[in-house]
């Protein structure tokens, strides 16, 4: 049968059509594709922005909460130092109004080497600060008897107002045979001090400072607290020489000489206010110059600002002199030399050098040239004086 031309139009269309069909489902599945792809996309942007948003949310409330702890902890330590700053300061202030009272004694002790000695020097009393704190401790008040400055040595005097008998360095059989039996003596090793006051006719009672409690031992412990004191505040070392010093009139004391059981250098032991000023005169006539006069001027004026009460001998006193020239000093100088004439008229009554000038004496403190009588107390038991060594 032959093929009818006529048909191989309807052929062709319909294959084109066929064709058509399948382009246009093919484009439209590639459509739908690609809106599917751009949508996951678009989902996993939105994902991946959301992420990220909780991320540096969490990322902020965590450092909000650190900041918070951060100045938790600030107002905690703020509170702490507040409190421990309070706390230093009625310290200080206890020590101050109290400290003089017992120092009165040696003070004018050591007053009188200097006066005697006619040396250049000042006197410290009762000096009063806040140690150096370091990680091993923490921190408290300490108090210093006295500091004595000169140009050629400072040094750190520890008062003990102990009455009785006393022995420091020196065993009791060593200086009494027959005291062999009645004290154990196996812990007494230098440094230490014993103490033995008759409280009654039929009690005697004896007290013990070993090794640390021990005065040469306490005494070189201040004196290096003051000295580390010194440098933070001024930047500078200074070394301080050490003495202890047996003040009680009824006090008999037994003693070594110096003391050098710690090491470095030896702790004078005194007793007497000729072996004290032996002492003084040591200090002061050495022929080597450590400090200026501008330094001992210096560590004066930062020792009274923590309190201390001073006295000035020599040049120094001088020097206070010139610096508080103004009317109303000349008006006090004069009715001071007037008061320190008229009591020279009166027998027995001990006038103070014109060379000495004292300042910043509490009502407590007994005026210097006083009799010793009127200004030493008759028992001035270490109960009433504690030793300030944490």
């Amino acid at each position: 049968m032959p093929f009818d031309q006529t048909l191989v139009p309807w052929i062709i269309a319909a294959v084109l059509l066929i064709a058509l069909i399948v382009v246009a489902v093919v484009l439209r599945a590639r459509a739908r594709r690609a809106v599917a792809a751009a949508k996951a996309a678009a989902d996993e942007q939105a994902r991946a922005a959301r992420e990220q948003h909780e991320a540096l949310a969490a990322a902020h409330d965590d450092a909000l909460a650190r900041v918070a702890a951060e100045r938790a902890r600030e107002r905690e330590t703020l509170g702490a130092e507040r409190q421990a700053a309070l706390t230093e300061a009625k310290q200080a202030r206890d020590l101050v109004a109290a400290g003089l009272k017992w120092e009165a004694t040696s003070r004018d002790d050591i007053a009188d080497a200097c006066r005697q000695l006619g040396v250049d020097a000042v006197l410290l009393t009762n000096v009063v600060f806040v140690p150096v704190a370091t990680s091993a401790s923490s921190r408290f008040v300490a108090q210093v008897d006295h500091v004595l400055l000169s140009e050629t040595g400072v040094m750190v005097i520890e008062n003990k107002g102990w009455n009785g008998i006393v022995f420091d360095g020196l065993t009791p059989s060593s200086v009494f045979p027959a005291f062999a039996g009645l004290f154990d003596e196996s812990t007494m090793t230098p440094p230490f001090a014993l103490q033995v006051v008759k409280d009654s006719p039929t009690v005697l009672t004896v007290r013990t400072h070993l090794g640390r409690d021990a005065p040469a031992s306490q005494v070189r412990r201040q004196a290096q607290r003051l000295s580390d004191r010194v440098q933070a505040e001024v930047g500078a070392r200074v070394w301080f020489d050490t003495c202890v010093f047996y003040s009680h009139r009824d006090a008999t004391v037994f003693a070594t000489e110096r003391d050098a059981t710690d090491g470095g250098a030896a702790t004078a032991i005194v007793s007497h206010r000729s072996q004290l000023a032996g002492v003084v005169r040591e200090l002061t006539s050495r022929p080597t110059k450590k400090l200026s006069q501008a330094r001992v001027t210096d560590l004066a004026a930062l020792f009274a600002s923590y309190g201390a009460d001073v006295l000035r001998f020599g040049a120094y006193a001088q020097e206070a002199r010139v610096a508080s020239g103004t009317p109303a000093a000349s008006a006090a100088s004069a009715a001071s030399a007037a008061s320190a004439a008229s009591a020279a008229s009166a027998p027995g009554v001990p006038v103070p050098s014109t060379a000495e000038a004292s300042v910043g004496s509490t009502p407590e403190a007994p005026a210097v040239g006083t009799s010793a009588a009127e200004a030493r107390p008759t028992s001035a038991p270490d109960a009433h004086h504690p030793d300030q060594t944490a």
